[in-house]
């Protein structure tokens, strides 16, 4: 799944998935670079509040296709799938259309193989 997501556009920095019971299943930078800082560590260690509030608010609003959070440096795209939670990071020049594309192109991935 990470390699699909990485071949739709350069621009895809990470892609991260948080299972539901809470543990991250698979976090990976796509162009590791040891001199940068990578705002993904912080990320995914406050991702829990985020799934946690998509869950409650779907009750009161309907299922959650995907949540975006857009920052000066990055986008933070996440898709909720029945087994967890879907983190994808673009840089910051990433069309927000494209991300209803990476949300259905994962969609479609779970759908075929029946899970990440």
């Amino acid at each position: 799944m990470k390699d699909v997501v990485f071949s739709f556009d350069h621009r895809i920095r990470y892609f991260g998935f948080l299972d539901n019971r809470g543990g991250m299943m698979i976090s990976e930078l796509h162009h590791k670079d040891s001199s940068l800082h990578h705002p993904e560590e912080q990320l995914v260690r406050d991702l829990t509040f985020f799934k946690g509030a998509m869950s409650s608010w779907a009750l009161y609003f309907g299922h959650v296709k995907y949540s975006v959070v857009v920052h000066e440096s990055f986008k933070i795209v996440m898709i909720p799938v029945d087994s967890g939670l879907v983190i994808v990071t673009t840089e910051a020049s990433f069309p927000i259309q494209g991300i209803e594309s990476i949300s259905e192109k994962v969609k479609e991935e779970i759908a075929a193989f029946g899970k990440l």
